[in-house]
């Protein structure tokens, strides 16, 4: 069983504006408790039981968040500033476990963290990446070369998965990681060592003020 999480929370959140001109986006709250604890939370639920924060912006504030909150639990924090992702992961190679879980410190999503590494496990030597099926916001029509609509659907769910974080890493793939988190992707892909795990339950991202107005209505399913 994995027991180690980290969570990437160093981006600016320019999305998110007016609010994480005062604050970083995981302490953006729903419900009136901060993204980082209902994680953290969420987490320590499913059998986490250690914890690395990669912070960069304003990494004050949730260095306080979490002496406030979390002084009982194991967490360890990282800050590297304004970098991208990989160098923040890097940058916590000193902490890491052999297999460890990163999260995204503005998505959460009810996972079944065992079930995740049971895929995982499948594939140890190489990585898993949590994937969501997209739904169409809008009604969709199949049209035939006489311009007959054969087939209307309202907001059928697409053949596309999105990438979700909830990645399952072992620590010797980024001992020569390239400079940037999409090249690493990329050359998992290329080399033919990322699997996607799938997930179908809920999943709650926060970019912008809108997806942030609909979380505070979804939060209520996340347990």
């Amino acid at each position: 069983m994995i027991k180690q999480a980290l969570i990437l929370c160093g981006g600016k959140g320019e999305r998110l504006k007016p609010i994480t001109k005062k604050i970083p986006k995981p302490l953006a709250e729903i419900n009136n408790k901060p993204l980082l604890g209902h994680q953290i939370n969420y987490l320590k639920n499913q059998g986490i039981n250690k914890f690395i924060l990669a912070t960069g912006y304003k990494a004050e504030l949730i260095e306080e968040y979490i002496l406030s909150n979390y002084s009982n639990l194991n967490i360890e924090i990282s800050n590297s500033g304004d970098v991208d992702i990989m160098q923040r992961i890097i940058n916590c190679k000193n902490y890491l476990d052999n297999n460890f879980l990163v999260c995204y410190g503005d998505t959460l999503a009810n996972i079944d963290i065992n079930m995740l590494f049971k895929f995982h496990s499948k594939h140890i030597s190489s990585a898993t990446v949590t994937s969501y099926q997209i739904q169409s916001q809008f009604g969709t029509l199949n049209i035939n070369k006489n311009g007959e609509v054969i087939k209307f659907l309202e907001k059928p769910l697409l053949d596309v998965w999105i990438n979700i974080g909830f990645f399952m890493l072992n620590k010797k793939l980024i001992e020569k990681a390239p400079n940037t988190f999409v090249d690493f992707i990329e050359n998992l892909v290329k080399n033919k060592m990322l699997f996607s795990y799938k997930h179908r339950g809920i999943h709650i991202t926060v970019n912008t003020l809108t997806e942030l107005e609909q979380a505070e209505k979804n939060i209520k399913n996340f347990k």
